[in-house]
């Protein structure tokens, strides 16, 4: 009796097909699922900032996040050669090839940036801090899909190269690509635009997640009901000017006269009752970004000739009072103020006032 099963390495051959077929092929993309992989991007994106932020001992902002769909024609409208292409791959809720293309002088920087505060400053591991800066990336994206999604996303660090065409791009076997770009700004030193480029398939696969087969027919029968129908553009098409006699006089069309449309008016419904857990589920995205906590025991202001003249054992006088409570800060916004204590060798402070709605709203302006 022979043994018809096929072996580990031919199942290994089969899939490896299987994906680049899929790969290879045009997928299309109706405007809800775009909409859906944008608002879904904008949300994992949104933690990033802070993450890097206490890394790079920089301000860093994420903004004007945009989605959408190119192929290997227009790619080179869109994103601009040559470009540094660094390779990962998607596992969990979807798999595959995807990539994050960086402009090289601004690569270059956040390589020097993340090179000095790693305190790692070899000019021959330029390709070592730049694969780090993107794997945090990666993860931090990973991560905030799995929050915003419900489901596991999580990846790979593949290769760094740079693209001078297409051709050697590792996403060239793909004719269908999403491309999710996004300003990146560190402090003052660098503004440049990432872009996030996944294959098609990836992207159907993450769209899966997000748009049930109701919504997309829902999409498909609102795109149908925008076009006229096929009658009136037949006519349209066929009508021609009747034959007429010159001497005949010109009649002057008389204006056509339409019924209006009378329809009941339908009010909202306010009364609904709303899904208790979606609150809570959005509330559980937020719980685990990271703050910056900061007590601060007093401020000062000195001109430039008082700093000049500090020196080991000088004292300077705070415009807080002894015994006076000390402002508790959540990402320097005032929200409490507590007294300090020492809880073994380390200092602390216990919450002794939170500050209202009313009077947090005062400080911010």
């Amino acid at each position: 009796m022979t043994d018809d099963r096929l072996s580990q390495e031919e199942l290994n051959a089969l899939f490896q097909e299987t994906a680049a077929g899929k790969e290879g092929s045009t997928l299309p993309f109706q405007a809800v699922e775009i909409e859906a992989l944008n608002e879904l991007f904008s949300v994992s994106l949104g933690t990033l900032s802070t993450s890097l932020s206490s890394i790079f001992m920089e301000e860093v902002h994420v903004s004007n996040i945009h989605t959408k769909v190119l192929t290997d024609e227009n790619i080179t409208e869109q994103v601009p050669f040559p470009y540094v292409e660094a390779s990962t791959r998607y596992e969990g809720a979807a798999s595959g090839e995807s990539g994050f293309m960086l402009n090289p002088p601004d690569a270059q920087d956040i390589a020097d940036i993340w090179a000095v505060v790693s305190g790692d400053e070899n000019e021959d591991n330029v390709d070592k801090s730049l694969t780090s800066v993107v794997t945090h990336i990666m993860e931090s994206l990973h991560k905030g899909l799995s929050m915003a999604s419900g489901s596991s996303f999580s990846g790979t660090f593949l290769n760094l190269q740079v693209v001078s065409e297409w051709s050697n791009s590792a996403l060239r076997h793909a004719d269908s690509m999403i491309d999710i770009s996004f300003d990146l700004s560190i402090g003052s030193i660098i503004q440049t635009t990432v872009h996030h480029v996944l294959p098609a398939p990836i992207g159907k696969q993450i769209t899966e997640l997000l748009v049930s087969e109701e919504d997309l027919r829902q999409s498909t029968t609102d795109e149908v009901a925008d076009e006229p129908p096929l009658t009136e553009r037949t006519q349209r098409s066929e009508w021609k000017e009747p034959e007429r006699s010159y001497d005949e006089p010109v009649k002057q069309p008389e204006p056509a006269r339409s019924e209006p449309a009378i329809q009941n008016v339908q009010f909202t419904n306010f009364n609904q009752k709303q899904n208790p857990y979606s609150e809570e589920r959005n509330l559980n995205m937020l719980l685990d970004i990271p703050l910056q906590v900061t007590v601060e025991l007093g401020r000062t202001k000195r001109i430039v000739k008082d700093i000049l003249e500090l020196s080991h054992g000088s004292i300077l006088e705070l415009d807080k009072l002894a015994g006076e409570p000390v402002d508790i800060l959540i990402n320097q916004k005032l929200i409490a103020k507590g007294e300090v204590v020492v809880i073994d060798e380390n200092f602390g402070v216990r919450v002794t006032d939170i500050l209202s709605a009313a009077e947090r709203l005062s400080k911010l302006r």
